[in-house]
């Protein structure tokens, strides 16, 4: 299963406004686990006069299409934070990356 990993990177004196609406983010779009496993709700810290967060979710067989969408559309609702930015990464597994180039993982 390929995983989503969302970092994101937002200025130290907008951390309340972040958390705010990382609040009403997680009301309008709770954990849906036909879609997805979260790892890691969210990880976060100080970096360069910024705060990073990381959240990582392993996506269910076939729904990576479904997952990013929903993904996307969640952090939407952070586009109104001056200097918030994220970027949205897909990571394959040691299993999945393997049999990409045609390999099984050694035992």
């Amino acid at each position: 299963m390929p995983y989503i990993i969302v970092t994101s990177w937002f200025p130290l004196n907008k951390g309340t406004e972040v958390a705010k609406k990382y609040s009403e983010e997680r009301k309008e779009f709770p954990p849906d686990k036909s879609l997805t496993k979260e790892v890691i709700q969210s990880a976060l810290k100080v970096e360069k006069n910024k705060i990073k967060a990381m959240y990582v979710a392993e996506v269910k067989e076939g729904k990576l299409d479904e997952a990013l969408t929903r993904q996307q559309n969640a952090l939407l609702m952070y586009h109104d934070i001056d200097g918030y930015e994220y970027t949205i990464e897909i990571f394959f597994n040691i299993v999945e990356a393997m049999g990409i180039i045609g390999m099984k993982v050694p035992e």
